[in-house]
C-alpha cells in the first residue's frame, strides 16, 4: 500500500491509517488529498453490479462511485478489493 503497510492476511484494515485508509481513498476518488470540508464531506456511492465473482470492482473517480460485483463471502470481496487496489495505476499529467 502507499501508505508503508503491507495488507496482513490480504486484510484492508490497518492500525497506523486513517479511518478510510490513503489507498482506497485514492483508489476511490482518484486523490490522495483530504477534501477541503474533512473527510465527512467525502460522499462515496457503492453499487452493486451483476457481474460475476471473477471481477474486479471498478472506480469511477469523478463521481466517487464504486462498482461491486456481488461476492459470496466477504473474504472474495476483501482479496478482490486488494488486488484492483494494488493493480491501480490512476492517472497524472507527466
Amino acid at each position: 500500500f502507499a501508505c508503508g503497510c503491507s495488507p496482513g492476511g490480504r486484510s484492508l484494515t490497518c492500525p497506523p491509517c486513517p479511518a478510510l485508509p490513503v489507498p482506497l481513498t485514492v483508489f476511490l476518488t482518484g486523490s490522495d488529498r483530504i477534501p477541503i470540508y474533512g473527510m465527512s464531506s467525502l460522499r462515496i456511492i457503492i453499487q452493486s453490479t451483476p457481474s460475476g465473482e471473477q471481477y474486479l470492482p471498478v472506480a469511477h473517480t469523478c463521481y466517487n462511485l464504486l462498482d461491486l460485483p456481488k461476492y459470496s463471502s466477504k473474504e472474495i470481496l476483501s482479496a478482490r478489493l486488494v488486488q484492483a487496489i494494488d493493480h491501480y495505476e490512476g492517472f497524472s499529467l507527466a
